[in-house]
């Protein structure tokens, strides 16, 4: 009897085992069906390599982009002071230069204004130790900004300059000059009278 158990045990084990024998190998089948093994590494890679590659593509987009530059430079502030034995009506000036560059030769000129900039400064103040007086009457400047130009596309080696602007503009009248009432007057030229009760 025991003997008959044991064959039944492990004719019944056999059997199991041809069960799963036969389960593993549709499971597998099923499995690589779906997935073939060179579809599965394509995935994972594509998984990992997608993200890191974007991520690396937006940091490096982000440190190369180009900053937008702005259409005006900043020369500095400049001062003019008119000689003594001129009879003009100006005797100081202050004011702040910029220009605007041409848009065909926009980036050759900041290169020549980034390694000529004090050559160019150098040179301004040369241009208003020469200039006059008058230079400033001219409520648009225009004849002053016109040598402003001339001198610092002379000084680059390049026709450069779209426009010059002059901004934050002192005058320093000379003593003894009224000038027009706009620019001296600091209180109104007439009080009405109050009338009398």
């Amino acid at each position: 009897m025991a003997a008959e158990i044991s064959d039944k045990t492990v004719a019944t084990e056999a059997a199991g085992a041809d069960e799963k024998q036969s389960n593993a190998p549709g499971m597998k089948s099923l499995v690589s069906r779906l997935t073939p093994p060179r579809w599965l590494v394509v995935l994972v890679v594509a998984s990992v390599m997608i993200p890191s590659l974007t991520f690396a593509y937006s940091r490096l987009g982000r440190s190369s982009a180009p900053v937008p530059a702005s259409p005006e430079v900043d020369l500095g502030v400049f001062q003019f002071e008119a000689d003594q034995q001129e009879n003009g009506r100006v005797a100081k000036a202050e004011f702040s230069l910029h220009i605007a560059l041409l848009d065909q030769v926009h980036q050759l000129a900041r290169l020549k204004l980034q390694s000529h900039r004090f050559r160019v400064q150098q040179d301004i103040e040369q241009l208003l130790r020469q200039a006059h007086s008058g230079d400033f009457d001219d409520p648009g400047l225009a004849e002053l900004k016109r040598q402003l130009q001339e001198q610092i596309n002379e000084t680059l080696g390049l026709r450069a300059i779209a426009d010059v602007i002059i901004t934050d503009l002192k005058l320093e009248q000379r003593e003894g000059d009224l000038g027009p009432i706009s620019e001296t007057a600091e209180v109104v030229p007439w009080i009405e009278a109050k009338p009398s009760s």
